[in-house]
C-alpha cells in the first residue's frame, strides 16, 4: 500500500530522527521509513547542501534506466522525483547522476519503460551484512 500511495521505501540512520524521537546514543538508532514527500528529507533533497543532500544515496547495485519504450510522456517528471533526476529530453526520459533509486519514476510510467534492478549478489548479501552488524534484533 505505500508504494502504490508513492511513499519511498528507505532505511538509514540519520541524526535528525534521533533529535526528535529523543533517542541516546544516537548511532544506535536505525530507522526504516515509507518517506512522503511533505516532511521527509527526500522531499527536501534538492534544497539541501550537497553536504546533506550526498548522504542520501540509493543501495549499490541499484540502477535505474528507461528503455526505448518510453513515449516520453513526461510523467516521470512532474513532481515524482524527490532528487529532480529525471528528465524528458528529445522524446525520451533520461535520468541523471543524481538518481537516488527511489523507483518513484518506475511506478508512474504508464509504458513500464522505466526499470529499476539490483546488480550483483554480492550488493543484496553486503547490505543484509551491514545490517547484521548494525541490528541487535535480540
Amino acid at each position: 500500500r505505500c508504494r502504490e500511495a508513492g511513499l519511498v521505501h528507505s532505511i538509514g540512520s540519520n541524526r535528525l530522527d534521533s533529535v526528535w524521537l529523543g533517542v541516546t546514543p544516537t548511532e544506535e538508532l536505525m530507522t526504516i521509513c515509507n518517506c512522503c514527500p511533505c516532511c521527509c528529507l527526500w522531499g527536501l533533497v534538492t534544497d539541501l547542501t550537497p553536504k546533506i543532500g550526498n548522504k542520501l544515496t540509493s543501495m549499490p547495485g541499484v540502477n535505474v534506466t528507461v528503455t526505448d519504450d518510453c513515449s516520453g510522456c513526461g510523467l516521470c517528471e512532474d513532481g515524482i522525483c524527490f532528487a529532480e533526476a529525471i528528465h524528458v529530453i528529445n522524446g525520451k526520459a533520461e535520468i541523471s547522476l543524481e538518481c537516488r533509486g527511489c523507483g518513484r519514476c518506475v511506478e508512474i510510467c504508464p509504458e513500464n519503460a522505466v526499470k529499476l534492478t539490483i546488480n550483483g549478489e554480492e550488493n543484496i548479501q553486503d547490505l543484509l551484512q551491514r545490517l547484521d552488524n548494525l541490528v541487535d534484533l535480540d
